[in-house]
């Protein structure tokens, strides 16, 4: 799992509108005891710009890929 540290990237407009969509819809997904947990956001968030690294720019698959990864 990538650190918040480790990250060194730049994201333009339309990338991080994308990532924002599908951290809300993930974030929807969540069980009421995580949605407000930093650390669960935390992990989220980084689920997604790992898939976005990867290539995945649909918000819908991003949040579902992400979703999968945490629950794992």
């Amino acid at each position: 799992m990538l650190s918040s540290h480790e990250i060194q990237r730049v994201y333009g407009p339309d990338t991080l509108k994308t990532m924002t969509v599908a951290f809300d819809i993930a974030h929807r997904c969540l069980p009421v005891k995580f949605k407000e947990n930093d650390r669960t956001r935390r992990k989220l968030a980084l689920l997604i710009l790992r898939h976005i690294d990867r290539g995945e720019y649909d918000p819908v698959r991003l949040a579902d890929s992400a979703m999968l990864d945490f629950l794992r």
